[in-house]
């Protein structure tokens, strides 16, 4: 066995292992398969240390420097650039569409007897496609946490406050946002995390009857430690 294929492998194991370690493994895939990919990055430290015993320079079957150059820089990428999850320019590029939404797979499920407060913004995308009338969710509270997306199918002085949901992993990740309309008109800095209290109103936009969360309170936030709803 030749050099490259251990420290490829011992390269690969590490990145995991660091990125479960920091925190950011959340930002390429979901809770789920963490301990699998933990489990994987040890499984390569050992490949790796079992490589280097047994392995003769520039021996039988070593790959072409492409393939290593291939292999090594992702990995690299991987350690120098710094780690982040989804955001502003992946949302613009997939699209935010406001309520009521038809881009989630799951058929909309909705547990009444959970307080609205608490509800996540993906329990609001699946309430509102379960009843999307916006005259019987008018008055209820909302208090939900994501980042500041615009676009121009909006009134003005709305924006969508948004997060990605997550089945497997980012490459499948969808952003969904529910429409706010700003305190004052002040509609807050695109990509900007904030917490949004308040409760539903009925509105008319373009002669539809359109639900828009009418906020107490808009309050810049920290990025939560998981971005994305499951």
């Amino acid at each position: 066995m030749n050099r490259a294929a251990p420290l490829i492998a011992l390269g690969y194991g590490a990145y995991l292992l660091y990125a479960f370690w920091t925190g950011t493994l959340y930002f390429y895939i979901h809770p789920i398969y963490l301990l699998p990919a933990v489990a994987t990055g040890v499984l390569l430290l050992a490949l790796a240390a079992a490589g280097r015993q047994g392995g003769e320079p520039g021996g039988h079957g070593s790959p072409p420097p492409l393939a290593i150059a291939v292999l090594v820089l992702p990995l690299a990428l991987g350690f120098l650039l710094p780690p982040k999850p989804l955001g502003l320019a992946t949302a613009a590029q997939r699209g935010v569409d406001a309520l009521p939404l038809g881009r989630l797979d799951d058929p909309p499920e909705f547990r009444v007897e959970q307080r609205p407060e608490t509800y996540t913004i993906k329990d609001w995308v699946k309430a509102m496609q379960a009843d999307p009338e916006p005259g019987r969710h008018a008055g209820k509270p909302v208090r939900v946490i994501g980042f500041v997306y615009r676009n121009d199918r909006l009134p003005g002085d709305w924006f969508l406050v948004a997060r990605f949901v997550v089945q497997c992993c980012a490459i499948d990740a969808t952003p969904i946002g529910l429409p706010v309309r700003a305190p004052e008109g002040k509609v807050p800095e695109a990509g900007s995390w904030v917490s949004v209290e308040g409760t539903w109103e009925v509105a008319e936009v373009r002669e539809e009857r359109k639900a828009v969360i009418a906020p107490a309170t808009v309050t810049p936030t920290e990025r939560p430690e998981q971005p994305y709803l499951y």
